[in-house]
C-alpha cells in the first residue's frame, strides 16, 4: 500500500461535539464544543425539594403529557400486548419498543423516563420527514410502543437493525412483529455503522454538499482558536439551505487541524482549504437542518472521504495524526485528551455529535475572527438556527434545560444495564473505502 493510500483510508474525521455529559440548568449559551445549556433558568422548586427531584419531576412528564402513568406491563403482558396489536396493524416497517425490563418491581421510574425522550429524539434524529413524529404507547404504562419506520422515511432501517452492534439479547420478535429493547434501540441508531447507512451519505464530502445542493458563494466563516473538542482549532463555515419542512435550514461545515501553517492560512482566507490534499490533514464535520428542526451529522477524513469515527491518539488503533476526542467516553481509555482531560475516548458520528449539540448549532468557547461577517453576525446566525433546533424538542415534549442530553443519558443506561463495555478501536472505514 502506498503511503498516500495508508494517510487516505485510515484517516481521521474531525469532531464538533461537546465533552459535556452534564448539561447545566442556567447560565450563558455555551461553546461549540463546551455543550452547554440553553441559557434558561431552572424550574422553580417546591419547598423543600431538591434540584434532583425537580429535574425527575420534569423528566417524568416527558413524553407523558404530564398525566400520571399506569403500571408496566409484566413481560407475558406485553407480549400479549404486541401480539393483538401486531394483528390489526401489521406491517413490515414496525416494530414494538419494550421499556420493562429497567424497571422490574413494575413501577414507573427516572430510567423509563429517559429512555422515553432518547427514543423520541433519536428516531426524529434519522427522520427526513417535515414533520416531528411523536411516540404512542400501546399500554397504560406508556413502556410498549408500536413505531413505524416509514413514518420517518427510515423503513429500510429495519432490517439494518436487526444485525445491529449487540442485538442479540436485544431483538426478538412476537410472532411475526419485531421487538426491541428501548434503551438498547437509542445506542443502535446512534452508532455510526447504523446511522451512517440509514442516512444514506455518500462517499465523499464534495458529494454530499452536491447532494444537499449547497451554494458556497453564500458562505461565511467563522475561525475557532480554542476547543474542547479539536486539538489544533478549526475553521467553521456557515450557508443557508434551502430544503423542505420547517424554514430556516442550514448547513455548517468545519475544518479541523492537524498542521499551524495550514490552520494560520485559513484563518486568512478559508477558501485555501475548500480544497485540500492528503498531507494537508484537514477533515471535516458537518452540521446541517433537517427538515423536522433537529441536525443530521456527517464526517469525512483527510481524503475528503466518509468516516465513522476519529481516533483521538495513535494507541486508539489508528496511523493518522490525533484530531479531536471526546471525554464523555471514557470507557474508551484514551490518554491524549483535549484539554488534558483524561480518560477521554474516540468520537464517533452519530452518538458525540447527537449528545453534544443537546440544543443544536453551539457557539465557540474561544472565537479569533471571521471571514465575509464578523464575529457577532456569526454568533447571531449560531443562536438563530440554535433556536429552530429547540424549537423541534419542545414539539418532542423535551425541555432545553435538562441536565443530562436524552440520548447520552439512555446509551448510559443501556452501557449500565447490560453491563456493556462499549470500548472502541479505530473506526472502521466504510466498506467500498477499505480499512479495519
Amino acid at each position: 500500500m502506498s503511503v498516500i493510500a495508508r494517510w487516505l483510508l485510515p484517516a481521521l474525521l474531525i469532531a464538533g461535539c461537546s465533552p459535556t455529559q452534564v448539561l447545566p440548568t442556567q447560565g450563558n449559551v455555551g461553546g461549540a464544543e463546551d455543550g452547554s445549556g440553553s441559557g434558561k433558568k431552572n424550574k422553580s422548586k417546591a419547598k423543600g425539594e431538591s434540584a434532583d427531584d425537580v429535574e425527575n419531576r420534569a423528566v417524568g412528564a416527558s413524553q407523558a403529557g404530564g398525566v400520571a402513568l399506569g403500571p408496566v406491563a409484566a413481560p407475558s403482558a406485553a407480549e400479549q400486548l404486541i401480539a393483538q396489536d401486531a394483528a390489526a396493524n401489521p406491517g413490515a416497517n414496525i416494530i414494538y419498543a419494550t421499556l420493562g425490563h429497567l424497571a422490574p418491581d413494575g413501577q414507573q421510574n427516572d430510567k423509563l423516563a429517559m429512555v422515553r425522550m432518547g427514543m423520541v429524539k433519536v428516531l426524529n434524529s434519522v427522520s427526513n420527514r417535515p414533520e416531528i413524529v411523536n411516540l404512542k404507547a400501546i399500554d397504560p404504562g406508556q413502556t410498549v410502543y408500536r413505531i413505524d419506520m416509514a413514518a420517518y422515511n427510515q423503513a429500510a432501517a429495519v432490517g439494518r437493525l436487526k444485525s445491529a452492534e449487540a442485538a442479540s439479547g436485544n431483538v426478538s420478535t412476537v410472532g411475526s412483529a419485531t421487538v426491541v429493547k428501548g434503551d438498547w434501540l437509542v445506542f443502535a441508531l446512534s452508532r455510526p455503522e447504523v446511522y451512517n447507512p440509514i442516512m444514506k451519505f455518500p462517499a465523499l464530502g464534495k458529494m454530499f454538499d452536491a447532494q444537499l445542493g449547497v451554494d458556497w458563494s453564500k458562505a461565511k466563516y467563522l475561525n475557532v482558536s480554542k476547543s474542547e473538542v479539536a486539538f489544533n482549532g478549526r475553521v467553521l463555515a456557515r450557508i443557508p439551505l434551502q430544503q423542505a419542512g420547517k424554514p430556516g435550514g442550514y448547513y455548517w461545515r468545519s475544518y479541523d487541524f492537524v498542521l499551524p501553517n495550514v490552520r494560520e492560512k485559513a484563518f486568512q482566507d478559508p477558501t485555501t482549504v475548500r480544497t485540500t490534499q492528503v498531507n494537508d490533514f484537514v477533515a471535516g464535520e458537518f452540521f446541517f437542518s433537517l427538515p423536522n428542526g433537529l441536525q443530521g451529522y456527517f464526517l469525512t477524513g483527510f481524503g475528503d472521504q466518509q468516516r465513522y469515527d476519529v481516533p483521538a491518539d495513535r494507541r486508539a488503533g489508528g496511523i493518522s495524526p490525533q484530531v479531536a476526542s471526546d471525554y464523555r467516553r471514557p470507557q474508551d481509555g484514551l490518554g491524549q485528551c483535549v484539554g488534558g482531560k483524561a480518560p477521554c475516548g474516540i468520537v464517533i458520528n452519530g452518538e458525540s455529535c447527537m449528545t453534544c449539540h443537546a440544543y443544536g448549532i453551539n457557539l465557540p468557547i474561544e472565537s479569533a475572527g471571521a471571514n465575509n461577517a464578523t464575529i457577532a453576525e456569526m454568533h447571531d446566525l449560531v443562536n438563530q438556527d440554535r433556536a429552530r433546533f429547540v424549537s423541534a424538542l419542545k414539539e418532542m415534549g423535551i425541555e432545553d434545560n435538562l441536565k443530562v442530553e436524552p440520548i447520552l443519558g439512555t446509551v448510559n443506561i443501556f452501557r449500565a444495564d447490560r453491563n456493556y463495555e462499549d470500548k472502541r478501536k479505530q473506526a472502521s472505514e466504510v466498506p467500498f473505502l477499505g480499512g479495519n
